[in-house]
């Protein structure tokens, strides 16, 4: 026959068993529902959409982008003022979005002889020194952010090219025994001769220095001009947004 003092010495254990039980089912919850709320953060940080705004915060994890191909000259006032004022503050402001290519050309004029090529600028022999070093650029210099600001410190003040891309280089921490090894050899002049049939291969021709191309498309030159942002922008938007998605730091 079992008592009651049998009984509760037989209970015990289970009753144990079953808080044991209880308590580690919470703490299963309990670390799911963190593992979760990092999971929601990481997704946020990647720039996927805010339901409540529906503001993309940055490009998508894909990593699509918008090509901007620049056709400029570094002695012409009208491509150092789209360096200055729409080149540089849209990568500011979206440079994650931007696929930027820099074509230093413009109207120049190549002719090839048995010693190699020979240069005719449209703003003189210094122009066509600076092109070359601005070339040169282009192709050394990988981190597109430094590459800009030295584009930018150079084209401000292009009348000495090897003086002031080695002044910049210096400012920048950028190594310029590279660049004018680049420039003051045949690597240099291969650059520019190569920048000069990209830009006579361009559709329609070039008419006015600099002309741009976004995503292999001239589209309206005076609007890309005026405002190099709101097209770029733009040009994501409707590839690679839905209609209720808009980006942030986009007009």
């Amino acid at each position: 026959m079992v008592t009651l003092a049998s009984r509760i010495k037989v209970s015990k254990p289970v009753k144990l068993l079953g808080v044991i039980s209880f308590l580690f089912m919470i703490w299963i919850l309990y670390s799911y529902r963190i593992i979760d709320k990092e999971n929601l953060l990481n997704e946020s940080e990647l720039g996927s959409e805010i339901n409540d705004e529906n503001v993309v915060t940055t490009p998508k994890p894909d990593l699509k982008v918008v090509k901007v191909d620049v056709y400029y000259e570094c002695l012409c006032p009208d491509s150092r003022y789209f360096v200055l004022h729409e080149l540089l503050p849209t990568f500011e402001k979206v440079g994650s979005m931007m696929d930027i290519h820099l074509w230093p050309y413009g109207k120049a004029t190549t002719t090839v002889t048995e010693k190699g090529y020979e240069f005719s600028c449209q703003h003189g022999e210094q122009e066509c020194i600076g092109n070359i070093y601005h070339a040169c650029v282009e192709k050394i210099v990988e981190d597109m952010t430094k590459k800009l600001e030295l584009i930018k410190c150079m084209i401000s003040d292009n009348y000495e090219p090897e003086n002031i891309a080695k002044k910049c280089a210096s400012e920048g921490g950028i190594d310029f025994e590279e660049i004018q090894t680049c420039a003051s050899g045949q690597e240099g002049k291969e650059l520019h001769f190569k920048a000069g049939l990209k830009t006579e291969a361009l559709h329609p021709k070039v008419s006015f220095i600099p002309t741009i191309e976004i995503d292999d498309d001239q589209n309206s030159q005076k609007a890309i001009l005026k405002n190099l942002l709101k097209e770029v922008c733009a040009s994501y938007s409707t590839q690679y947004l839905t209609h209720n998605e808009k980006l942030a730091n986009c007009p």
